[in-house]
């Protein structure tokens, strides 16, 4: 097995949880995303939009980490990383998504000025992307009541939300977990994983 990735990428991170805690042996190829390698036929071949993270089964080959997750999970399904239930399934699924379609973009905006020394902290989208990920975390506080993750029991909800919450304080964002307590000690048991 073979997980094309890189380093700048949070949504391969998700994929590398899954596996450490599924204890999947796996390659790990880093992709030269700077240089263009994703936009080269042979990766192409591999994903035809030349994102990461593609991981590699033998013939099979799956991008989207939602897509690599959920393979995952069904191709060795434990520990399992979903709940039994139907309704917390889909709730999980859910999150998994929300993660992706909601926080992503907002955390992209506001991590702009990183990558793109033309655009200023103090910039429009910026600050909506601070806005943003604070109103997604005003979301996320109460599910947390009662409870150490997101769907009550460590789930691919907080695998897919990890790489982005777990890095707030590192990247100038400790005024909105600040404001949000629950976030913050569900960000801090994501990083040393569930007992």
């Amino acid at each position: 097995m073979k997980l094309y990735w890189h380093p700048f990428s949070v949504f391969p991170r998700r994929v590398q949880i899954a596996l450490r805690e599924k204890g999947i042996a796996c390659e790990e190829v880093v992709v030269d995303l700077p240089g263009g390698a994703l936009r080269s036929p042979e990766f192409l071949r591999r994903n035809p939009f030349g994102q990461v993270p593609v991981l590699e089964d033998g013939a099979t080959v799956i991008s989207e980490s939602i897509a690599i997750l959920e393979y995952l999970e069904e191709r060795q399904p434990s520990p399992a990383l979903l709940p039994r239930d139907p309704e917390r399934r889909a709730l999980a699924r859910q999150l998994m998504l929300w993660s992706g379609d909601y926080l992503a973009p907002a955390w992209k905006a506001w991590l702009a000025p990183r990558f793109d020394p033309a655009i200023a902290p103090n910039d429009p989208t910026v600050q909506q992307g601070h806005h943003n990920l604070t109103t997604h975390l005003d979301v996320l506080e109460p599910r947390l009541e009662g409870n150490d993750y997101l769907v009550g029991d460590y789930s691919l909800a907080d695998v897919c939300y990890a790489p982005f919450i777990t890095t707030f304080d590192l990247i100038g964002l400790t005024d909105i977990l600040d404001r949000h307590p629950r976030v913050r000690a569900w960000s801090n048991a994501c990083r040393t994983g569930p007992p």
